[in-house]
């Protein structure tokens, strides 16, 4: 049997991620592990992710925001959101983890399944990069960009 071109590059654009993914290092997975743990957090409205997980010299920038911001901002910020809405559902997909040093910068999409507090749902989907920093032996956000992509 000959195998097609176009059947083959479908092939690895399908398990492209998963293979990458089993290659990464302890040190990436160490790493994505702390980014669904933050998003876990955050979806369960539990805030105390800011206060473990959060450099005090934060800054970012998120996509609908009109410059940047700092860490009281993103509590000010997530106060708000928790009260107004509600994640139920989430799932985020690996793009990429670069690590030098004691710092690191991930890429990532997500798709995210959330309720308003008028009990309206919308599915949106996003894109995220991170800059961590390990301070102390633990990650910290230092940096992100990004947010949900614009609605069409």
């Amino acid at each position: 049997m000959k195998t097609s071109p176009l059947w083959l590059t479908l092939l690895l654009l399908a398990f492209g991620g998963v293979a990458a993914a089993q290659t990464w290092s302890a040190e990436q997975q160490e790493i994505w592990q702390f980014e669904q743990t933050q998003w876990k957090m955050a979806a369960a409205k539990d805030m105390s992710w800011m206060d473990t997980m959060v450099h005090p010299n934060l800054s970012y920038w998120e996509t609908q925001r009109h410059s940047p911001q700092d860490k009281a901002s993103l509590v000010r910020w997530n106060r708000y959101n928790n009260a107004s809405t509600t994640v139920l559902e989430q799932e985020l997909f690996p793009v990429s983890i670069v690590v030098t040093g004691n710092l690191a910068v991930v890429h990532y999409r997500y798709t995210m399944a959330r309720e308003n507090y008028r009990k309206e749902r919308e599915m949106v989907t996003g894109r995220y990069t991170d800059i961590l920093l390990k301070d102390g032996g633990s990650w910290k956000f230092v940096s992100w960009s990004g947010g949900d992509d614009p609605k069409k």
